[in-house]
């Protein structure tokens, strides 16, 4: 195959590579959102737990607050009442202190229904514990392999980079213009594409025989006559040669 192709295929190669790993990057917020979202659709129960223990709590310290005042406004009617003058002051007197413990009485029954309904909630987050600790557990691991994933695509983007600047500073000038030139005008960027089945493989059109030869010999670089990419050929030993060395031979026990 002639240099200047095995070096368009590489450029290509390359630069599909790049796209797909910034593609990758890209995605990942989005990834992590989905992620936070089912951590917290898994846990709706438990945080519906949490606000009713919460409110429960909220309305506890109401209620003493309220219990406090009451009792407070008990304590100054029975002083109105040791001090009353006469008839008409200490029945007033009577009625405040009655009307204060009645509603003591009442807040008090209240306050009991929320504290135990405190302490249902707090068994209840207490026995599911386990639970939301594991949910979290692997919400935050996989959270880390995310970040793993963007640090690890972004220093193979560095890399790449650095790679197809070389590859593109090789080439000649004519061969660099014309990848350049077909990648800008393609939506998808492959300006380089295989010849596969007489067909190509960007925009499967049919290629003419006399092409497809040529094609074949991989002497001179040929361009698709429907598309304008730059084509190429891989026999087929070859692709059984890549697609065996992908395979990872097995260990011996």
């Amino acid at each position: 195959m002639k240099a200047e192709l095995k070096q368009l295929i590489a450029l290509q190669n390359t630069d599909t590579r790049i796209r797909r790993l910034k593609a990758d990057i890209e995605a990942i917020p989005q990834r992590r959102a989905e992620i936070e979202r089912e951590f917290d659709q898994r846990a709706f129960e438990i945080r519906a737990l949490e606000t009713e223990r919460d409110a429960a709590q909220h309305e506890r310290a109401r209620l003493e607050t309220e219990i406090f005042e009451q009792r407070k406004r008990a304590e100054r009617a029975d002083r109105n009442l040791m001090s009353s003058k006469n008839a008409q002051e200490y029945e007033a007197a009577i009625r405040e202190a009655d009307a204060a413990r009645k509603t003591i009485s009442q807040l008090e029954t209240t306050l009991l229904e929320k504290m135990e309904a405190i302490d249902q909630a707090e068994n209840q987050l207490k026995e599911r514990e386990p639970e939301v600790e594991r949910m979290r557990t692997e919400m935050e691991q996989r959270l880390k392999e995310l970040d793993e994933q963007t640090r690890s695509e972004s220093e193979e983007i560095t890399a790449r980079g650095i790679e197809r600047e070389q590859i593109f500073a090789s080439l000649p000038v004519q061969m660099a213009a014309l990848y350049k030139r077909i990648s800008a005008r393609i939506r998808d960027g492959i300006a380089v594409a295989e010849a596969r089945n007489s067909s190509c493989s960007a925009c499967f059109m049919s290629l003419r025989p006399q092409v497809m030869a040529e094609i074949r010999r991989g002497e001179e670089v040929i361009t698709c006559d429907n598309c304008n990419r730059i084509l190429y050929y891989v026999p087929a030993e070859q692709k059984a040669t890549e697609a065996s060395a992908t395979v990872t031979p097995n260990v011996a026990a």
